[in-house]
């Protein structure tokens, strides 16, 4: 491009043209472009919509190009039209108008269902006037944080956009539309129309799974409220429990399997959202996010088995950060629990038999004191085929400070245990990271396939650094992982126990996924899959030989299971069942000469050590 030109006789906008030319990416020398005048017409438009021109459009915006040289190069002019309106003599022009904003009307309306246009509900101010026709109440406060327009600023098209995100991440409403009204010369009425979602909601799930009579289920029912307050604080209330048959732990034979239900896990859990970043809220530029919120958690669960009962107490509190879209970062500086164990005789007896402190250490009272930082992107899209993308790490730290702490105040340690206390009770020093990695690939209509990769590594510190604490430990194995295998059945590493004396955890997982979902029918869907993977120890243990990590064995260690299954999917939730054989055992028995892949085994030994499993739960596992 050679020389480029503006031409523009309305003068309201070229007192504009400095900075429009000063930004654009039409550049003298440059090679020409046709996307680039598109890229231009838009920025342009745009730019001056921000600025107070709300009927300007980019079909305004006009180019003339010039290339009658042998030069090969192109003269430009970027012309700007005034508004041509028709009358009895043709065409009028006038100039473009500056609007500013004169008042704001907010219109809550009527279930249409209903036919009802009764008002229940209204506040009335010079700017700001809110008509409500539903019986749900919305405080003020709500519309004056989400409407970035202010009386008699000039009209700003992003602001408009900006409003529009604000009201429909509240989750308060299933439809918004702004809309203006033009009055007087230059000034607009804003119309904003709202139809209200259900403040309350009601859901469950539950997954089961059985093998070799070995039956369990867990489940959930949860409560929520998207409006408490009316102010758009939203409160989740969370029953958790399972119940399962297990071997006894303090059977020697474990000839026997119990005929009854001997396992429960029971508690609540609440969850408490604020739409406002609580303390922090006038840092920086945090006023400017959009669906901002700040959550209280607290949870209370008992798990009680005939050897041991365990109850966890828990609160932590964090913001919600949504940066975009697709992007949300976590954190909460603030979390706290409290585990009680109460063992029985015939149990501890068997732990100090085993002499093994990770083991010790993972049946003892303590505290969690510290905080968790997580980083989420997800692009998919319900009910859109499309390729999708999702990752989420999280990190998670505690007890470091007040090691820190204890250890300036030279705090006497407790003899027994060498280590420090809070609250009386040992704390658990410890970080730990995880990174989960999905991608989903649409190949034929309604058809995907799904890769799924994750890994963790937790590492125990110096006040607690026989184990990680039993609850932030990894496991392999249950619905939603290896579905060959029970939850906490398989690891670490080659080692392997028969009797099943103890759940299997570890500090390292590494566990991958391939699944391939297809219609049946309607309401009828399949899936192929097969999952692989493993747990390990981060030091030698030796009464879990073979459980520690090392990189040379590690592709050696790696379970490998597949199988298939049906999902019934009824629209407002998916039935899932999944039938896993494990094709790959990590684990060698010596007595039985047990090699590790299944197709070079006798029936006998693939009953015995190759046995299938059925998993049955709401959702897909991933």
């Amino acid at each position: 491009m050679n020389d480029i030109k503006y031409l523009c006789e309305d003068k309201a906008i070229s007192k504009y043209l400095d900075s429009i030319k000063n930004n654009s990416i039409l550049k003298s020398g440059a090679i020409f472009n046709t996307d680039n005048l598109s890229y231009e017409r838009d920025r342009i438009s745009n730019y001056l919509r921000n600025r107070g021109f709300y009927s300007f459009n980019k079909e305004f915006i006009y180019f003339d190009l010039d290339s009658n040289n042998t030069s090969k190069k192109i003269n430009l002019t970027l012309g700007i039209q005034n508004y041509k309106k028709t009358n009895s003599d043709g065409f009028q022009e006038l100039n473009h108008k500056e609007y500013s904003i004169s008042k704001i009307n907010v219109r809550i309306k009527p279930d249409l269902n209903l036919n009802s246009n009764i008002l229940l509900d209204s506040s009335i101010t010079p700017f700001l006037s809110i008509y409500n026709y539903q019986s749900i109440k919305f405080k003020k406060k709500i519309f004056k944080k989400s409407i970035l327009l202010k009386k008699d600023d000039l009209y700003r098209y992003d602001y408009a956009e900006q409003t529009y995100k604000r009201l429909i991440s509240l989750g308060l409403f299933n439809y918004v539309n702004i809309g203006f009204d033009t009055i007087g010369n230059n000034h607009l009425i804003g119309n904003i129309d709202l139809n209200p979602a259900k403040a309350q909601n009601i859901s469950f799930s539950l997954d089961g799974t059985n093998n070799e009579r070995l039956f369990g289920f867990q489940g959930s029912f949860d409560y929520v409220h998207n409006n408490l307050f009316h102010a758009g604080e939203r409160l989740l209330i969370s029953l958790k429990s399972s119940f399962e048959i297990q071997l006894l732990l303090t059977d020697d034979e474990m000839s026997d399997i119990p005929n009854n239900i001997n396992t429960r896990e029971i508690g609540p859990e609440f969850h408490f959202y604020l739409p406002k970043y609580f303390l922090i809220n006038k840092l920086g530029n945090l006023k400017k996010h959009i669906n901002p919120l700040t959550e209280f958690t607290g949870a209370f669960n008992i798990r009680e088995r005939p050897d041991y009962d365990r109850i966890n107490q828990e609160f932590s509190f964090g913001w919600i950060f949504h940066e975009k879209k697709n992007i949300t970062w976590h954190i909460n500086p603030f979390l706290i629990s409290v585990v009680d164990v109460d063992i029985s005789s015939e149990f501890q007896e068997i732990i100090d038999n085993f002499n093994d402190s990770y083991i010790s250490a993972s049946f003892q009272d303590h505290v969690v004191a510290g905080g968790v930082f997580s980083f989420e992107f997800n692009n998919q899209k319900l009910n859109y085929n499309a390729n999708a993308f999702y990752c989420k790490t999280t990190f998670e730290s505690a007890g470091g400070a007040l090691f820190r702490m204890h250890e300036l105040m030279q705090k006497e340690k407790n003899t027994l245990t060498n280590s420090y206390n809070f609250l009386g009770i040992r704390y658990a020093h410890f970080q730990k990271a995880t990174l989960d990695l999905r991608y989903y690939q649409s190949l034929l209509k309604e058809s995907k396939m799904v890769y799924r990769l994750f890994s963790g590594i937790g590492i125990p510190r110096n006040n607690f650094k026989e184990a990680l604490p039993f609850e932030k430990s990894f496991f392999a194995g249950g619905s939603n992982s290896l579905r060959a295998w029970r939850a906490r059945s398989i690891g670490p590493g080659i080692y392997f126990e028969e009797d099943g004396n103890f759940d299997k955890i570890g500090d390292i997982k590494f566990e991958g996924n391939l699944e391939y979902r297809f219609p049946l029918s309607k309401w009828l869907e399949g899936a192929m899959f097969m999952d692989f993977g493993n747990i390990w120890l981060m030091g030698y243990d030796s009464s879990r030989a073979g459980g520690q990590f090392k990189w040379n064995n590690v592709i050696n260690e790696i379970a490998i299971g597949g199988g298939f299954g049906l999902r019934l999917n009824f629209e407002y939730f998916i039935l899932r069942m999944d039938f896993a054989i494990p094709v790959r055992n990590p684990y060698t028995i010596d007595d039985d000469d047990v090699g590790r892949w299944v197709f070079n085994e006798n029936l006998n030994t693939i009953k015995k050590y190759f046995r299938p499993q059925l998993n049955i739960g709401i959702g897909y596992p991933f």
